[in-house]
């Protein structure tokens, strides 16, 4: 995975589904980007220690929330959505990228 995962391409991509998506545009200058990057590390550093076990959503999802909530005091109301919707982006970055085996 290290090889063919592009933590650059990763960031970029996602911001760009959320930017899309329009739903955290009321974040200051830099926020939304600094998360994503910090999102995109823990994601990047828990597959990277998986080994052959599976993807545990729920674990990575407690590490996405505890970062966002240290990262965004202002915006806790948000924080359960803006980790789902990156999750979702992540998956479809990973699919799009033929990163991911399915069970």
């Amino acid at each position: 995975m290290e090889e063919l995962f592009d933590k650059a391409a990763a960031v970029a991509r996602i911001r760009e589904n959320f930017e899309n998506e329009g739903d955290f545009s009321f974040m200051k200058e830099g926020e939304l980007e600094g998360v994503i990057a910090r999102f995109v590390d823990i994601d990047h550093d828990y597959m990277a220690k998986l080994g052959d076990e599976p993807y545990d959503e729920d674990e990575v999802y407690a590490m996405l929330e505890k970062a966002a909530n240290e990262m965004l005091p202002d915006y806790k109301m948000y924080v359960m959505r803006l980790c789902d919707d990156y999750m979702d982006f992540m998956e479809q970055y990973m699919v799009d990228e033929g990163l991911v085996e399915w069970e």
